[in-house]
């Protein structure tokens, strides 16, 4: 029986070793900054100060990672529906964007998750000094949202991975489905489209930016002569754009919505009168943002601006088939309702 037992307790220490040499074994990710990051071989334990990178996450099938994150994502009311756990996951970073450093350090994470704006954020080197690597992953434009989607999947394990091949194949399929028709419109019959962001109904999203990627691919202009997200305007400048629809996307949406219709300054815009006033759908995050959700905004955008040439494309249908397949979750008539309408579920 002794070498039976000397057996067992060699494959016994083997197996050890190996778990162990697996732990530390590392791998290279090259990010959005075009860095050479260093992260562990398997990453088990995430931080995401990204709100709509959180949504990306769970849809990869990677949100039990999920160590430390952000007030907002944990505030955010469909994520919430759809992974109840983020609310019980620490808050390491606020709504301005800054670190609690002991929170995100106690949380003992693998590797943090950033979006990048050009720079480094200024918390990284405290970071760095801990030794944890930060993935810098691009956040302007649908093509890079497709970036994201890869490097998430990637850091994140094989599983993930794969399913952020699938998810980038779908959305490429969704662009590819709208732009057969709407690449073949004349200026003439692009309608311009005034996308209001979350500082209020006078701030605006403008050009070079993930907005303006799908409005153009949806067939319309974008109204807002400005360049990028959340540009406060005046009412004089709306009405000089005279937008031919107004999308909402200022949370809470319907309230925002309504000051629009109920302002008489706002009467005299042309998607005014013509009752072309409209809220952005909102789910695990908002669609009209650099989320996942954006292959769905797509189609939305294309039904809203030309529902006559897509008559044959069921929006409703589209959304329960994208979230019973990538958030594994069926909607109800009344959740459908509440994320159409960007209402809390």
């Amino acid at each position: 029986m002794n070498w039976r037992k000397s057996l067992a307790c060699a494959l016994w220490l083997a197996g050890i070793v190996m778990l162990s040499a697996a732990a530390q074994a590392q791998r290279v990710i090259t990010d959005a900054a075009g860095r050479r990051v260093t992260i562990p071989s398997i990453v088990t334990r995430v931080a995401d100060p990204w709100p709509a990178n959180n949504a990306m996450v769970l849809m990869l099938g990677g949100a039990d990672k999920l160590v430390a994150t952000s007030d907002q994502a944990r505030r955010q009311p469909w994520l919430r529906k759809l992974y109840p756990r983020i609310a019980l996951v620490p808050a390491a970073f606020d709504a301005a964007g800054e670190v609690n450093i002991e929170t995100l350090i106690g949380a003992r994470p693998d590797v943090v998750l950033m979006a990048y704006g050009g720079a480094l954020p200024k918390w990284a080197e405290a970071v760095d000094s801990y030794h944890v690597p930060i993935i810098l992953m691009p956040n302007s434009s649908l093509e890079g949202l497709k970036v994201t989607a890869r490097i998430t999947g990637e850091v994140l394990g094989a599983s993930e991975s794969r399913a952020a091949e699938e998810y980038i194949r779908y959305f490429d399929d969704n662009i590819h489905k709208v732009l057969r028709v709407t690449s073949k419109l004349p200026d003439s019959a692009r309608p311009k489209v005034l996308h209001t962001a979350s500082g209020g109904i006078l701030t605006v999203d403008g050009r070079q930016s993930v907005i303006d990627d799908w409005i153009n691919i949806a067939g319309g202009v974008n109204a807002a002569d400005v360049a990028g997200l959340g540009r406060p305007v005046t009412m004089e400048q709306v009405a000089a754009w005279n937008p031919d629809v107004i999308i909402v996307g200022t949370a809470p949406n319907q309230q925002s919505r309504q000051a629009i219709l109920a302002d008489p300054r706002w009467r005299q815009i042309k998607a005014v009168r013509d009752g072309k006033v409209f809220v952005n759908p909102s789910g695990a995050y908002l669609w009209d943002r650099h989320s996942a959700e954006a292959a769905l905004q797509v189609l939305w955008a294309a039904k809203l601006l030309h529902p006559s040439q897509f008559t044959d494309l069921d929006v409703n249908q589209e959304t329960r088939l994208f979230y019973a397949r990538f958030f594994h979750h069926q909607l109800t008539d009344s959740e459908l309702t509440s994320i159409m309408n960007a209402t809390a579920p």
